[in-house]
């Protein structure tokens, strides 16, 4: 899991602005970011901090195959990191 903020990352941070239409489909409130030099690692029956597993919406194949094209080429980069959470 990618982690989303809703402060503006250090300029740094490998991440990716998300649209005004985006957080509309994923139910999120504008304006937000989604990290991705980073992802979380934690087993969904362990999630704790999260209120629901629910899904609240999605984004849209374009955004997904942008996120996708960021993480692979930071991988390449060496430049994520997997946190396991517990």
């Amino acid at each position: 899991m990618f982690p989303v903020t809703s402060q503006l990352p250090d300029t740094e941070r490998l991440s990716l602005a998300i649209s005004q239409m985006e957080c509309r489909r994923a139910g999120l409130d504008f304006p937000c970011w989604i990290i991705l030099d980073e992802y979380n690692r934690v087993e969904l029956d362990m999630a704790f901090d999260f209120e629901s597993t629910t899904p609240l919406g999605s984004f849209s194949p374009a955004f997904l195959k942008k996120i996708a094209l960021t993480v692979k080429n930071a991988a390449a980069a060496r430049r994520l990191a997997g946190i396991r959470r517990t």
